[in-house]
């Protein structure tokens, strides 16, 4: 074999010391699972819930927002704190967080101390995600890594699935603060499959990089790579669109444009969810052999016009069409952290993650703020009614533009497994 041949060979060899199991996915996967079984419970009650206190779209917005930014901030130094410390002790810290968070969300007596709830519960999830986030990307071997990550988030998502209906339903039986406190029950029950996961050590040097000066060389090595930036880039962008169109548009528009109820929501919600689990754990595997460029790709495109027909819907029927679609087309991206992964430096998992996390939370943080104050300052009034008017297609439009945006940038970024692939089958006559 050549020189040349031989330094590609080693640029994929294998990005981790740590091979896990099928089964350690499965529990890390179980845990997160009850994560976003709890935040789905919230999701088709939340922006009711802000407006119940009185407040414009843009405020319901950052209700929304509020979560993500605090878990924007703090998603680097979670990334740190995971190299130096044991990663299952943050991991149960962010539980908790999260728990006493939800609590307190449904206890709120007023707007303010429903931002302060929102914000702890970003810190926890900062702490919860980026590090559980990391601990799969040093398991996950280079061969499975698309398969093993895919079924990490179809695990996620089916916590996506049923939250929606039962936050819906315990809403409709109870009151809005209900889903709160179900929220804080099998948050904290995730504790428990967390407490027996193997310990990990950190992917590289902790000593040689834990000063101020070796965390700013980290972050440049990470940032110098223009690709990890345009993936993370169009990661963003899909960030972007599910709190800012799934989130907050989509509750809004249902309740306001079409008066449908909170069960009526929930259930649409989880249509979308199980529409995203049949193709986001498939694509996985299908990443591993064909790359992970064209499937990310594809959802961007399709998103932004599905997203775009969302606003044409008349109905419960119509509505629950449109978001299937959205949530089959949003299942293209499941190669995204595994993406992520092979971009970044072998030996500096927890900076690439933390900033991986930033930047996407960024999306969570700027989707529902621009999005809801489009809405707000577009909106059809409705005299007497207690919301600020109906949602009109201008929002929607916005969403679609940025997705555009990201497809074009996404186009200029290298793929590592595609390269991969081309090049042991020029080397297959060779052997």
């Amino acid at each position: 074999m050549s020189e040349e041949h031989q330094e590609i060979s080693d640029d994929y060899s294998s990005n981790t010391d740590y091979e896990g199991s099928v089964l350690t996915v499965l529990n890390l996967s179980l845990v997160t699972f009850l994560v976003l079984l709890g935040l789905s419970m919230v999701a088709p009650i939340l922006p009711a819930y802000a407006e119940s206190f009185q407040v414009s779209y843009t405020l319901v917005g950052f209700v929304v927002a509020s979560f993500a930014l605090t878990r924007m901030m703090l998603d680097i130094p979670a990334g740190l704190l995971s190299r130096r410390l044991d990663k299952k002790l943050i991991m149960i810290t962010g539980l908790i967080l999260i728990s006493t968070s939800s609590i307190l969300a449904g206890f709120a007596p007023n707007y303010t101390i429903l931002i302060i709830a929102r914000m702890i519960e970003g810190a926890g999830s900062a702490l919860y995600v980026t590090t559980a986030t990391v601990f799969l990307a040093q398991i996950s071997g280079e061969e499975k890594r698309g398969q093993w990550m895919s079924l990490y988030m179809g695990m996620l998502l089916l916590g996506a699935i049923f939250g929606p209906t039962f936050g819906g339903i315990l809403a409709d039986m109870y009151d809005m603060r209900a889903p709160f406190f179900a929220y804080a029950i099998v948050t904290g029950l995730g504790v428990i499959p967390t407490l027996i996961l193997p310990k990990l050590n950190n992917s590289g040097n902790v000593t040689q990089n834990m000063g101020v000066r070796g965390i700013l060389s980290d972050m440049r090595q990470v940032l110098s790579s223009p690709s990890f930036l345009l993936v993370t880039f169009a990661i963003f962008a899909l960030f972007f669109l599910r709190t800012g169109v799934r989130t907050t548009l989509v509750p809004l528009f249902a309740a306001n444009n079409l008066g449908l109820n909170s069960i009526d929501i929930g259930l649409i919600l989880t249509f979308g969810a199980i529409a995203t689990t049949l193709t986001i754990v498939p694509m996985g595997s299908i990443s591993d052999r064909i790359g992970r460029k064209r499937p990310l790709a594809v959802c961007l495109v399709l998103t932004a016009v599905v997203t775009l027909l969302i606003h044409f819907s008349t109905g419960m029927l119509t509505l629950s069409i449109s978001i299937i679609a959205y949530g089959a087309v949003i299942g293209l991206s499941g190669p995204g952290a595994a993406y992520v992964t092979d971009l970044s430096p072998p030996d500096k998992l927890e900076i690439s993650m933390g900033v991986y996390r930033m930047i996407s939370d960024l999306g969570f943080v700027v989707g529902p703020l621009l999005l809801g104050y489009v809405a707000d300052i577009t909106a059809t009034p409705v005299p007497g009614a207690s919301h600020s008017g109906l949602i009109d297609i201008i929002p929607f439009v916005v969403a679609t533009s940025i997705l555009i945006v990201a497809f074009v940038v996404l186009m200029k970024a290298k793929d590592p497994v595609r390269d991969r692939i081309q090049f042991s089958k020029t080397i297959e006559p060779e052997i």
